[in-house]
Parts: C-alpha cells; structure tokens; sequence
C-alpha cells in the first residue's frame, strides 16, 4: 500500500527537493591517468565530445568551437601540475526572445567509488583570445589557483573528476574545489555598444516596439567611475520619441556601485515635458547602490573590481 504524500496543513504545496550537488564529474572511461599530458587528453576529449551536445539542448544560445578545444598541461611545484585550457575562436549566440529555462546538464551518473587518487593539480586557466559573443570578440583568461580535485574510478568502468573530502564539525563534507579565482575580460567598446543595442532593439520588437537608433558611448570618470550616455528612437506604431539618458556611475571601496546624477531628457519638447512626471520615479529606482559583492561564488566572496574604459574596454574580477 502507497504511503500518501503529506501536503502542509495551510495547504500549499511542498516545496521540490534541492538538486544533488554534483560530487564526481564523469569525463571518460577507463582508469585514471599517469601522466600530466594523459590528463590532458582525457580532459580535452570530455571538452571536444561531450560538451557540445550539452549546449545544443539549450534553446536560449548557440555555441559553436567545443570541438576545437586544446588543454595542455605544465609543471608546477614538487609533483604538482597546471592545466591550460584554450578557448580561442569559440563563439557564443544569445537568442533575447527565448525565455525558456535551459536544461539541466544530463551527466552519466558515478557509481560505486572503487578507487581515488589526489589529481596533483594545483591551477587552471582557461583562455579565450578571443571567444566570439553575440559578434563582439573578447579577449578573456579566468585563472583557478588552489585547486582540489581527485581523479576517482568506479564500479562501472567510468572516470571522474571528484571534489576531495574533509570535515567540518565533525561532520563529513565535500571542498570547494578552488581558493581564489579571477576573470578577466576585454573588448572593443564600439563592438560592445553595437551588440548590447542589438540585443535591445531585438527585445523591443518582440514586445512591438522598434528602435531604430541606439547609440551607447562611455568616458572614464576618475579610476572607478564612468561616465554613461545612451540616446536613441523608440516607436510604437506612428507614435515615436527621442530619448537621452545619462548617468556617472562610481564603484566604491565597498564595492558597491552608485549610479550619481541620472538624466533623461529628449529633443523634442513635448516628449520632455511628459518626462518630467518620470524622472522622479526613475531617481528613486536608482538611488540604491549596486552591491557588487552579490555576485559572489558560494564560498567565494568578490575580493576587488577593476576596469578600463577607453576605445577598449576591460574588467577584472577578483574572487577569495
């Protein structure tokens, strides 16, 4: 007999289970490798087969170049090794109008550890130069140091990559499997304006709106601030407006961003006249600083941002 599933007595519905957390990436058949460069080829070959198939179910981009990835290996302190993973000439297509929640990633699962062994890598980077994003080419390198991993084998003849194990209050646990980590990123900034006005004016059509120009320029404002100025068209049918935002925008030193004196205007008259009933609205969503330390990687918390804006634009991204 079925033991009836218990519903909340104010009668809403439980709450779904939280996913696994993964603890042992399968990445290949067979035993475990010997050798830096038997590493290498095991991880490339994940990269180039098994990877691709899983962004092909993703109805939200289109990636293309897995197939083209290369990882190296080279030596580090004592026995330990580093991993090199080049990206260059993947390229990366957003779809704005798909709202569609992609897939989970769909692994083989691991079966029963047989064996496990410290993997003797210490850092990862993995370098794009460039990696293709809605046609903007960005140059990007993200370095992983203080890593720990294992290489585990199972029942079923299957290969992983495992988070090691530890304890915390006396209790078993699995360990983040890096220290530090930091992405850095730049692109020319015309290509960046260009794709994100892109982006918008495909957005705005899909909710009936055209944008038939859109331009976005950013100056340096002092060595953490920008200066942002945005202008463009916006109709709707016959209707059409002439619009002007700008605004400086200084990251502090508690990493939170404040958006200072924002403006929106227009070239024509009447349309800034009906924006005057707005422009308090619009200062008052914009009044609260943007806690940059939100984007954190549980358990690791953003350390420093740093960024360039010039005819090139750069960003760096600190994690401990």
């Amino acid at each position: 007999m079925e033991t009836p599933q218990q519903v909340p007595e104010d009668g809403a519905s439980p709450e779904p289970e939280p996913e696994p957390e993964l603890e042992a990436l399968v990445v290949a058949s067979g035993s475990r490798p010997t050798t830096s460069d038997e590493a290498a080829a095991v991880l490339e070959r994940f990269l180039r087969e098994t990877v691709p198939p899983i962004f092909d179910l993703d109805p939200t981009m289109d990636v293309r170049g897995f197939d083209a990835a290369r990882v190296t290996a080279h030596p580090l302190a004592g026995d330990l090794v580093g991993l090199d993973l080049d990206f260059s000439g993947l390229e990366v297509t957003l779809d704005p109008t798909v709202v569609d929640t992609p897939p989970a990633p769909d692994f083989p699962a691991f079966g029963t550890e047989v064996s496990r062994a410290d993997a003797k890598v210490a850092e990862v980077r993995a370098r794009a130069l460039p990696i293709r994003i809605q046609d903007v080419d960005v140059d990007a390198t993200v370095t992983a140091t203080g890593v720990h991993v294992d290489w585990a084998e199972d029942d079923l003849g299957q290969l992983a990559l495992a988070l090691k194990r530890g304890t915390a209050g006396g209790e078993a646990v699995t360990v983040f499997p890096v220290d530090a980590l930091s992405i850095d990123l730049s692109a020319q900034q015309q290509a960046v304006s260009d794709a994100v006005a892109k982006l918008v004016q495909e957005s705005a059509a899909s909710q009936g709106f055209s944008v038939p120009r859109l331009e976005i320029g950013l100056t340096q404002a002092g060595p953490r601030g920008v200066h942002v100025h945005v202008s463009g068209k916006v109709k709707r049918g016959l209707l059409g407006a002439s619009l002007l935002f700008s605004t400086e925008a200084q990251l502090g030193d508690d990493l939170k961003l404040r958006l200072l004196k924002p403006a929106l205007t227009s070239h024509n008259p009447i349309i800034g006249l009906l924006l005057l009933a707005v422009r308090k609205q619009v200062r008052e969503e914009l009044k609260d600083p943007i806690d940059l330390r939100d984007l954190q990687l549980d358990p690791l918390k953003l350390d420093d941002v740093q960024f360039e804006v010039g005819e090139r634009l750069r960003l760096r991204l600190d994690y401990k």
